[in-house]
């Protein structure tokens, strides 16, 4: 698979991720039972801000091989 190839599908999977991911987390903050304090709010989207990623670090590698790689 060409590298252009790859980052189209990768591009694709990450938008498909990025959707999933942000409706279950508003799900699971929209079942707390009242809002959390101030200080908690911006830890926790902080949190949420860079957990998304850590199960796609497989797909980036995978993205950025070349041609032969892995072939």
């Amino acid at each position: 698979m060409s590298l252009r190839t790859r980052k189209l599908v990768g591009s694709i999977v990450l938008f498909a991720w990025m959707v999933v991911f942000s409706l279950v987390a508003m799900a699971v903050i929209g079942m707390l039972p009242a809002r959390p304090p101030v200080w908690v709010e911006p830890v926790l989207y902080a949190v949420l801000g860079v957990a998304w990623i850590l199960p796609l670090k497989p797909l980036f590698i995978w993205m950025g091989k070349g041609r032969d790689a892995g072939a």
